[in-house]
């Protein structure tokens, strides 16, 4: 009988021990699934898995090669298919707050906006103090400050809607707006839901992405910015703060680095990791926009074989 009663016992401690694994595995699964959870362990997982599958081939989703000097599109892949934009987001938001104030404009970096960061993004260490609206902008682009993006479409908001009460509210107005903004240049294959591009649901292309490089390209102040491995800001009160690129081409530490690159811009989110190239050859500047890499490494495996395909293509030097 006490043989019986233990067997009951411990199959009733085993069975309680099943249940509320199964119970923390339902919790815990959806959450270790979220994008910002576990992002650097998925990072190497991710890099593991995918960076010796294709080594010499191009496998991201999107893609388009071209020669800046007469826009003529040389490679492309799915480029009117859209992709995640990730943080390239950023680009649209800046193209458009540019438009709105004057770089030297004094931004004060609201509480509230840099609150809106959400847990587990990219930041700059945006304090609650005066900014230029130039440091802003370097900082969604050199270390990819999503606390940046957020203050950046407070102000903004601000400006579109001075009776706006919330920083909410201003967000909100100004992405408004923006989408209104993107439909009226053009880029009719993207939109947008959140500044610093921390979004599942926003979409754009290759191609959309192309065009708003194009406009930024023509700002020295941004080329400046992007082609930068480290950015130091000077802030009106006389204090700086220095910014480390996402770009390893930049980095010269860094096992991608390459010193034909000229920046542009990093992205990634859930498991699609998106890269834009500036890239000089040939006496001559190449635009590469590619999307949806698997891994933070393939991504730059991806776009190194293009610029591999303009090292050696006797074509693109015509």
């Amino acid at each position: 009988m006490q043989r019986k009663r233990r067997k009951k016992k411990r199959f009733g401690v085993f069975l309680f021990l099943l249940v509320v694994c199964i119970g923390i595995g339902i919790m815990f699964v959806p959450w270790a699934m979220q994008p910002e959870n576990f992002r650097e362990v998925k990072n190497k997982i991710n890099g593991f898995l995918y960076k010796e599958d294709f080594p010499d081939s191009y496998n991201a989703k999107s893609l388009i090669l071209v020669d800046c000097s007469d826009d003529e599109i040389f490679v492309s892949k799915n480029e009117n298919e859209p992709q995640i934009p990730a943080s390239l987001a950023k680009l649209f938001v800046i193209e458009y707050a540019s438009t709105l104030a004057d770089l030297d404009s004094i931004v004060v970096a609201d509480y509230g906006a840099i609150s809106l960061t959400k847990p587990g993004s990219s930041v700059a260490q945006i304090k609650e103090k005066e900014y230029f609206l130039h440091n802003l902008f370097a900082a969604m682009l050199v270390p990819s400050g999503n606390d940046a993006a957020y203050v950046v479409a407070d102000y903004c908001g601000g400006l579109l809607s001075p009776q706006a009460e919330s920083c909410q509210e201003r967000v909100r107005i100004f992405m408004e707006n923006l989408n209104l903004h993107l439909q009226q240049q053009g880029y009719l294959d993207t939109v947008l839901y959140d500044p610093s591009g921390f979004d599942m649901e926003a979409l754009t292309t290759t191609l959309d992405l192309k065009e708003v490089v194009y406009r930024l390209l023509e700002y020295s102040w941004f080329r400046e910015i992007v082609s930068q491995n480290t950015y130091t800001a000077t802030l009106p009160d006389g204090s700086t703060q220095i910014w480390k690129n996402t770009n390893a081409f930049l980095d010269p530490t860094s096992e991608y680095y390459n010193e034909n690159v000229c920046g542009i811009k990093t992205g990634s989110l859930s498991d699609d990791y998106n890269l834009i190239v500036l890239y000089q050859q040939h006496g001559k500047e190449f635009l590469i926009c590619s999307l949806g890499s698997q891994s933070d490494s393939s991504r730059y495996d991806d776009v190194n074989f293009i610029l591999k395909t303009i090292d050696e293509s006797y074509y693109l030097t015509q």
